[in-house]
């Protein structure tokens, strides 16, 4: 007798978002990630878009706001 297994991959993949803009970053884009300076909790990513025009991200741990 002869099994086969199956592998069933899920269609849905969860995609960071910008913290300032809150658009999905793909893969490739030119993007940082970081915790937050303040608390070091919550993982900031900005898009390149974001970082060239310096805007604000929000900490949604602490509140703490930076460019």
């Amino acid at each position: 007798m002869m099994f086969t297994e199956i592998f069933v991959m899920s269609s849905s993949i969860s995609l960071p978002t910008c913290s300032c803009c809150k658009r999905h970053i793909m893969p490739n884009d030119k993007c940082v990630k970081f915790n937050c300076p303040d608390c070091g909790v919550d993982l900031i990513w900005r898009c390149q878009s974001c970082r060239e025009a310096a805007r604000d991200y929000t900490c949604s741990s602490c509140n703490s706001r930076g460019p």
